[in-house]
């Protein structure tokens, strides 16, 4: 079976993080379409689920790689912001392992090991040494 599945996505595009975002949305719509009363809406929702799958389809086995590829770009730039939350708990679970200063000379962000006691930093940019309480 996964043979057959790359043999037939060879030199198509696939699935990328614009088409992962389409297929939540289709499936998201499906499920709206299935809870709203409301006809009219419901058939609306149905459409949009509809379209989705279609668009998820056409960019799935585009063959058009550099084209579908810039298409992801521009996604990933424009969700940017929405996907920051990953770094945010990268950068706090760091903190509780390393202590980050500033380099008083030249303002670059340092990290240290927390619990080392007083230390004396090097400043890998500019080569100033000062003395932090780690």
């Amino acid at each position: 079976m996964r043979t057959m599945l790359d043999r037939l996505f060879f030199g198509r595009n696939g699935i990328d993080q614009l088409n992962i975002a389409l297929l939540v949305l289709a499936a998201l719509c499906w499920v709206a379409s299935l809870a709203v009363p409301v006809r009219g809406l419901a058939n609306l929702l149905h459409w949009a689920c509809l379209l989705a799958a279609a668009v998820f389809c056409v960019r799935a086995f585009s063959q058009n790689l550099g084209r579908r590829q810039g298409e992801n770009q521009k996604f990933l730039a424009m969700t940017r912001g929405l996907r920051l939350g990953q770094s945010w708990r990268v950068r706090r679970e760091q903190r509780r392992q390393y202590k980050i200063f500033k380099c008083p000379s030249c303002g670059v962000k340092l990290r240290v090991p927390r619990g080392k006691g007083k230390i004396k930093v090097t400043c890998r940019q500019c080569g100033a040494t000062f003395e932090e309480k780690s």
